[in-house]
């Protein structure tokens, strides 16, 4: 399914040009419409494959292209795959080239593999057709969405800008908007330095409106006129002619920003800490951003939620900023809201509403978010260690939902309580102590002494470590001391301590994790004033502090996300984007350690 939908997504990128009249919308296909369409091109598939059998090339090659393109036009990247493989001698014509490269090329991207796709692009017989705009066009964007999946993002623009002069009026927004995407992909400093290097005038451009962007995205104020500054230098550039629609929205954003905000948090009891910290993190970033907005601060410690949340807004709140209490923000889920709400936590069984946005630290998200970057870096098997109580089990399950959703199998998986040795747990799920009986055996069946080496189990890419830092300080070791040393460990954000001593992360060496900007960078202005004034922020409730900054940040934008799905805030907690159901979802940075200490997995490379 995954691989269907990734072909879909990578056809509608590569669509054709069309003509300049405005879109028109299709009529709705019914189920049995659809039924019978694929029905036919499967005869049509059927009867090309079929006549290519009997056939000779070159008229066979031609056939069986034309049989792999009505496969991957119906969503059956398998099927156009296994028709490609049998493919004799596709470059004996100019078309055949043609149609081949570029059947192969969207093939190579709907699996995920971009350097296939450059590939059959750099390939010389490719490279030596005279190609029409048409087919320039097609070439670029295909180049363009592989240099994207291999995150060499400047090399994906330039792509897209290149083709931008060749395109008709009606779609250069769109190209603008995947340009300009993209480049904001790169940091401030690489788009800065890369506007300094360039040579043509249209990418030192884009690159500079990019770095311009990326450096006041934490004020709407500031980025609208810095936005006014650039346009009067380039006035003639394309992307002033075409402006990318969510620059286009920062006059509205700015206007219709809420001035009376309310937070409603625990300030007391059990979650007094958290909700303290939250609070303190909103309003560092009040305070260096929107010091004229009025604030209005309530404990939800105390009170019906409901009566508190109308209480805020007799005060005049335009705009609700918590709760955190699980069962409040589920509460408030199925109720009418007389203002938007930014809950601070997700509701019990997914309900949503429309004026309720949920934005939490979910843990299960940072387990889907481990599944997500296996399958990626192509590991199908792995074993999971999780403890044995309701956290270890609830991510267990989020992580082993999106790995097989993604084809990955996990091979076998073991829960453990609080304990100072690791050895027998790890040596069965490793397979080792089958092993050491073997060999036992063996001895009593020839009566005679002989060396031995342990090993285990050979069918695994990867292991999965559900587990705090002190807890992984005692597994990560016994995994490297009975032979899986060469295996690589993922965890979650929990092993990643701040407060650890090298000394404390020598056993954590090698460990791959995913964790919030926040500490993994500190590169921010805001973070720096806080943790100078609350030590607490770099410690377990650094992520809370986070979020108190990032919904400070995200508020204003909340119609701008919402207009553009593609829109990304760069906040502390991590990459944070909107999806149907008004939930925020976080992307984490990565890091491992190695002699003791973290290190950031840079998000970009160079090259394909």
């Amino acid at each position: 399914m995954q691989r269907t939908t990734g072909l879909l997504l990578v056809l509608a990128s590569l669509l054709t040009i069309t003509a300049c009249e405005a879109p028109v919308r299709k009529p709705e296909v019914s189920r049995t419409d659809q039924a019978e369409r694929v029905t036919t091109d499967n005869r049509s598939i059927d009867k090309l494959l079929l006549e290519a059998g009997r056939a000779q090339p070159p008229r066979s090659t031609e056939l069986n292209l034309r049989a792999a393109t009505l496969a991957m036009e119906g969503g059956d990247s398998g099927l156009a795959d296994r028709i490609l493989a049998t493919v004799q001698d596709p470059y004996a014509t100019n078309r055949m080239t043609l149609d081949y490269t570029f059947l192969a090329a969207e093939l190579a991207l709907s699996n995920g593999e971009p350097r296939s796709a450059v590939r059959l692009l750099d390939d010389r017989r490719f490279l030596a057709l005279n190609l029409n705009t048409k087919e320039q066009v097609r070439t670029s964007r295909l180049r363009a969405e592989a240099y994207r999946q291999g995150r060499s993002y400047l090399a994906s623009a330039r792509e897209l800008i290149y083709i931008d002069r060749l395109l008709p009026q009606a779609e250069m927004q769109a190209n603008h908007e995947a340009i300009f995407s993209t480049l904001l992909s790169l940091d401030e400093a690489t788009l800065r330095r890369q506007a300094e290097k360039s040579i043509t005038s249209e990418i030192r451009g884009w690159l500079s409106l990019a770095a311009m962007t990326k450096r006041y995205q934490r004020d709407p104020l500031r980025q609208l006129n810095g936005l006014r500054d650039w346009q009067m230098v380039w006035g003639s550039h394309p992307a002033a002619l075409v402006v990318p629609s969510s620059l286009q929205m920062l006059s509205r954003i700015v206007e219709e920003r809420p001035r009376n905000i309310a937070l409603i948090l625990p300030l007391t009891g059990e979650l007094g800490n958290i909700g303290q910290s939250i609070r303190d993190g909103y309003i560092a970033a009040h305070y260096q951003l929107t010091p004229d907005a009025r604030l209005q601060v309530i404990d939800s410690s105390e009170g019906e939620i409901l009566e508190l949340v109308a209480q805020a807004h007799r005060n005049g709140a335009e705009m609700i900023i918590g709760p955190l209490d699980r069962d409040k923000v589920t509460r408030l889920s199925v109720s009418k809201l007389p203002v938007p709400v930014i809950a601070l936590n997700r509701t019990l069984n997914g309900e949503i509403n429309p004026d309720l946005y949920q934005f939490g630290l979910s843990p299960e998200d940072e387990s889907m978010q481990v599944a997500s970057q296996v399958i990626r870096e192509g590991k199908q098997q792995g074993l999971v260690i999780a403890p044995d109580n309701d956290w270890g089990e609830r991510n267990f399950n989020a992580f082993a939902s999106e790995f097989t959703a993604g084809g990955g199998v996990i091979v076998d998986h073991a829960f453990f309580t609080e304990q100072r040795d690791y050895s027998d747990l790890v040596k069965a799920l490793l397979n080792v102590d089958t092993s050491e009986e073997r060999a036992g055996s063996l001895r009593r069946i020839i009566g005679e002494r002989f060396e031995f080496s342990a090993r285990r189990r050979k069918d695994i890419d990867f292991v999965f470590l559900l587990a705090s830092a002190s807890q992984a300080r005692g597994i990560n070791p016994t995994l490297a001391f009975f032979y899986a040393d060469d295996i690589p460990v993922y965890a979650t954000s929990h092993v990643n301590v701040a407060t650890d001593s090298r000394i404390d992360a020598i056993d954590l060496n090698g460990i791959r994790f995913c964790d919030i900007p926040w500490k993994m960078s500190g590169d921010d202005d805001i973070q720096k004033l806080i943790e100078k004034t609350w030590p607490a922020a770099s410690t377990q409730l650094a992520p809370f502090y986070a979020l108190g900054v990032d919904v400070h940040r995200l508020y204003p934008r909340l119609q701008q996300l919402k207009e553009f799905p593609e829109e990304r805030i760069f906040g502390s907690t991590g990459i944070l984007t909107l999806n149907r159901d008004n939930v925020i979802v976080r992307t984490l940075m990565w890091g491992f350690f190695a002699d003791g200490e973290t290190k950031s997995v840079p998000m970009i490379f160079d090259g394909a």
